[in-house]
């Protein structure tokens, strides 16, 4: 019995043993399996990339000729030229064309200028205050003849007025006698009688010529009253007049200005076709070539054969001398320091070329790219450039390159594959012992993280972490907080 008892008791321990040991081989199976780390001081890498060009050191460029009408571009791009070299054919009937046209354009402006100066002489013509003087002279003339008949008329009366005739003796006598002699009274009175007639007819007669002249006076202040009125007309004519004569002046003043300051513009156009005539006919003389101003590498005319050019085109010649120059994207601007080691590794060829960024510049638009697309721009970008010594490049050859640089030090350091971000917040997981059904068992722990800087591989952080913490950084399968681990 005893023995009964103590075989069952083996063969329970040896089931719960079996089972024991199959499900830890099931929880094996299904239990993620982890890599871990732990944290530690380092240092991160910043590894920026970009692309690049060989770009000739100098560029020399000279602008071609307005209005013209290219008929063959003589030169390929990338091909050595020497200075004085042919570039480009301009088309000569053309030029002709053009010339015709100047030189017609130059005799319509002589004729403008020969028709300007005709139209700015002074018109012949009477002053204003002609007429008025001749008003002005003959009232002053009849009022000089009133006033002398005034004064002759006041004078005469003046002259008869204090002179009248002197009283008759003859009645004196009469009176006398007439008292003291009886005898020949009547002869005595017939001759007082006549005599008395003649004085009165003499008194009479003189304030007859009183009065005459008296009128004669007023008749002669009448008239010197009207002429003085008609001359202070002729003088207030004679004022309007003079005022409009002053208008008149400076209306003609004005006018010769203007005339004068189109005469000039018109021989400022006729000084600018002149010049653009000597431009065209200096073409001609060269039988219309444009020579290269500098030695170098021809890179481009701007222009291709049959378009009329508008002055703004460029013939680029570029210097034999090249150094590279590399786009910056506008997220790495900073990271590339002048004196940098850059490796640069050439389209189609293994080897590397390590240059020192020697300058920088602002990217332009072309330079740029977007990551929208192709043919759009950012603004924020540099390019940097470095020199290649003594190997020869030829420009335009594309190259990709790297820059390795190693930043401050850091207490955390973890690997970037260890970070996950849960609601907005970034943090690692931990395999920590926990106690389970089947033993002590590894958990993962959630632990929030803050960032401080990264590279392609590291990330700085700033935690709660200790060194001893196991931190998992591959996972067989998905893991989250809580799920049971086992480790590699």
């Amino acid at each position: 019995m005893k023995k009964k008892a103590g075989k069952a008791v083996i063969y329970f321990l040896v089931l719960m043993l079996c089972c024991t040991v199959a499900a830890r081989a099931a929880s094996s199976i299904t239990v993620a399996k982890v890599k871990t780390t732990k944290v530690g001081k380092g240092m991160l890498t910043q590894l920026v990339t970009g692309s690049g060009t060989v770009t000739a050191k100098e560029q020399y460029s000279q602008s071609l000729p307005e209005g013209q009408k290219v008929k063959k571009v003589l030169v390929k791009p990338q091909t050595a030229v020497e200075a004085g070299q042919a570039l480009v054919q301009l088309d000569m009937d053309y030029l002709a064309e053009k010339i015709e046209e100047k030189n017609r354009e130059i005799e319509k402006l002589k004729l403008q200028l020969e028709q300007q100066k005709l139209a700015g002489q002074e018109d012949a013509r009477t002053p204003e205050t002609a007429l008025a003087q001749i008003a002005l002279n003959n009232a002053e003339i009849l009022l000089d003849q009133a006033q002398a008949d005034y004064d002759q008329a006041a004078a005469e009366y003046e002259s008869l007025a204090n002179n009248p005739p002197a009283a008759d003796s003859g009645q004196a006598q009469d009176s006398g006698l007439s008292g003291d002699q009886g005898e020949g009274s009547d002869t005595a009175g017939e001759t007082s009688q006549s005599g008395n007639s003649s004085g009165a007819g003499e008194y009479e007669q003189w304030e007859q010529e009183v009065q005459a002249a008296k009128d004669k006076m007023q008749s002669a202040a009448d008239t010197l009253n009207s002429q003085a009125i008609s001359y202070n007309q002729a003088v207030e004519q004679y004022n309007l007049a003079s005022q409009n004569e002053a208008n008149a002046q400076q209306n003609e003043e004005k006018k010769q200005r203007s005339n004068s300051l189109t005469v000039e513009g018109v021989q400022v156009d006729i000084e600018g076709a002149e010049a653009a005539l000597k431009k065209l006919t200096d073409i001609q003389n060269v039988e219309g070539i444009v020579s290269a101003a500098s030695s170098g590498i021809f890179q481009s005319a701007g222009v291709t054969e049959g378009t009329v050019t508008a002055g703004t085109e460029q013939i680029i010649i570029a210097s034999q001398a090249a150094e590279v120059k590399g786009i910056i994207d506008q997220a790495d601007v900073g990271k590339i320091q002048e004196g940098d080691k850059i490796n640069i590794k050439f389209s189609g060829n293994t080897e590397t070329l390590e240059v020192k960024a020697e300058r920088f510049e602002q990217a332009s638009a072309q330079e740029t790219p977007s990551q929208e697309g192709a043919g759009q721009a950012e603004s924020g970008g540099m390019v940097w450039y470095g020199q290649v010594g003594e190997k020869q490049l030829k420009t335009g050859t594309p190259f990709t390159y790297e820059v390795s640089k190693e930043s401050g030090s850091y207490e955390q350091v973890i690997p970037l594959s260890a970070l996950h971000q849960v609601q907005g917040q970034t943090c690692v997981l931990t395999a920590e012992v926990r106690d389970g059904i089947l033993g002590q068992v590894y958990t993962a722990v959630s632990v929030p993280v803050t960032v401080l800087d990264k590279d392609e591989k590291y990330a700085a952080v700033k935690s709660a972490i200790n060194q001893k913490s196991l931190i998992i950084t591959e996972s067989s399968k998905y893991v989250e907080e809580g799920n049971q681990v086992r480790l590699e």
